[in-house]
C-alpha cells in the first residue's frame, strides 16, 4: 500500500538532518503504533507519507505509484486525523458540515454535498451514537466529542488507510478511552489500514499488532509489537529506567 525507501528529511542549508534513512512499508489491512518522544520526528513523517511534505532523499511509493500521480487523489485514500485540527473549525459549524468537509479535506463546507454523500455523513454519525446531535454546532461538544468528529471527517471518502496524528493529546482518561473505543468501531465499519501516533504505551489497544518505533529521527525498531515495546526499548528512547507491564492486551510503563 505504502512503502517508504531510504527516505531522509533535512535543511537544504546545512544538511541538518530531521529523518534519516527511513525505510517503511505498510500493507493492506495493518494496524500500525509509530511510537516516539517528542520531537523524534513523528509528524514530519507523517507529513511525507500523507504528501504534504516531499522527502530531501529516497522514494515514496503510495498505492504503487512513486511519481506522475494527482497527490489530490491520493490524500482521498489517505484519512489524517491532527490533533490540532479541533481548533481551526469554527465553533458555529454544524457538526455533519464538518464531517462533509473531508470529502475535499477542507476547513469549512465549500462544495454542496450530494444526498448520498450526506447520508452516508449521518450514517458514520449514527455508529458513534451522534446522529440526533448532527446539526448541533461544533463547539458545543466536548473535547472527546470534537475528536470523534474530526476522526469521522477524516473518514468520509473511506480511505484505505486512516493516520492518527496522537489524537488522545489533552484528553481526559475517560475520554481517551472512548475516543480509543470510537476507532475499534471504525475499523469495524469498514476495513481500512491504520497509523496511530503516540508516545504513551497505554493508547495501544489490541487493535494494533506493529509498530514503528522512532527515535531521533532514525527508525529504532520495526515489526511485531511485542517484540518492540518492551523495558529495554522504553528506557533506551526516553533515557531513564522504564518498566512495561501488559494486562487484558493493553500496556502500562512506569518509571522505576
Amino acid at each position: 500500500m505504502v512503502e517508504l525507501k531510504n527516505v531522509s528529511l533535512f535543511f537544504a542549508a546545512n544538511r541538518d538532518y530531521l529523518l534519516r534513512d527511513i525505510s517503511w512499508r505498510i500493507e493492506d489491512n495493518e494496524n500500525w503504533i509509530l511510537f516516539g518522544r517528542n520531537g523524534s520526528g513523528k509528524t514530519k513523517l507523517l507529513e511525507i507519507i500523507a504528501g504534504y511534505r516531499y522527502p530531501s532523499e529516497g522514494e515514496v511509493i503510495r498505492f504503487g505509484n512513486s511519481t506522475g500521480f494527482d497527490m489530490r487523489e491520493v490524500r482521498k485514500r489517505i484519512g489524517y486525523m491532527s490533533s490540532t485540527l479541533k481548533d481551526a473549525i469554527p465553533a458555529g459549524e454544524r457538526v455533519i458540515d464538518v464531517v462533509l468537509s473531508g470529502l475535499h479535506a477542507s476547513v469549512g463546507l465549500y462544495v454542496e454535498p450530494n444526498d448520498a454523500d450526506r447520508r452516508h455523513a449521518r450514517d458514520l454519525l449514527a455508529s458513534m451514537g451522534m446522529e440526533e446531535r448532527a446539526y448541533d454546532s461544533f463547539g458545543v461538544f466536548s473535547d472527546g466529542e470534537k475528536q470523534r468528529v474530526i476522526m469521522l471527517r477524516a473518514f468520509i471518502n473511506q480511505p484505505d488507510l486512516l493516520i492518527f496524528d496522537e489524537p488522545a493529546m489533552s484528553l481526559d482518561l475517560s475520554s481517551r478511552e472512548d475516543l480509543l473505543l470510537a476507532i475499534e468501531k471504525l475499523s469495524a465499519f469498514k476495513r481500512v489500514s491504520l497509523i496511530y501516533v503516540t508516545h504513551h504505551v497505554e493508547e495501544i489497544t489490541p487493535l494494533f499488532n506493529r509498530v514503528f518505533i522512532i527515535d531521533g529521527g532514525r527508525c529504532r525498531y520495526c515489526g511485531d509489537i511485542d517484540d518492540g515495546i518492551n523495558d529495554e526499548m522504553l528506557s533506551g528512547i526516553f533515557g531513564r529506567k522504564i518498566r512495561v507491564t501488559r494486562s487484558k492486551g493493553r500496556y502500562y510503563s512506569m518509571i522505576g
